[in-house]
């Protein structure tokens, strides 16, 4: 089941996200965020918590911040379930949504496209050297 991160989450979210975001503690303060009507942190509710999607809300669009799951857990549908759930509740055809990959990350720029989004600019270097896709799904996708 997909909810929304609730405070007693945290230093699960903090762990989980410091293994794609190195010092994503200091980069992201989730309990901030998670009283912030500007953010939607999502995990997926089973036992351990094993994923989660992080969201800024802008006033036009959303940018998809994070979405990770435990490698443990990972090819059981926890990241599709997660993304779905952003999209069908949330975004509802509404808004579009951005977000950065790197470029030689094939495997998330393939699970992305499966939801519509598509690769529309480069950003040069943007990952350590490595340049990043800006994707996006746009309105209706």
């Amino acid at each position: 089941m997909i909810r929304y991160a609730q405070k007693k989450d945290i230093k699960f979210i903090n762990k989980l996200a410091n293994n794609l975001v190195k010092n994503f503690v200091q980069t992201y303060n989730v309990e901030k965020y998670i009283d912030d009507d500007k953010y939607i942190i999502l995990v997926n509710d089973s036992n351990p918590l094993n994923g989660i999607l992080m969201v800024f809300k802008n006033i036009d669009f959303y940018e998809l911040e994070l979405l990770y799951v435990d490698e443990k857990y990972r090819n059981k549908g926890i990241g599709t379930q997660l993304l779905d759930y952003f999209i069908q509740n949330i975004v509802k055809g509404e808004q579009d949504v951005f977000l950065e990959v790197a470029v030689n990350n094939e495997v998330a720029i393939n699970f992305y496209k499966k939801f519509g989004f598509e690769v529309i600019n480069v950003r040069k270097k943007y990952y350590q050297g490595v340049d990043a896709f800006i994707m996006k799904r746009g309105v209706r996708s």
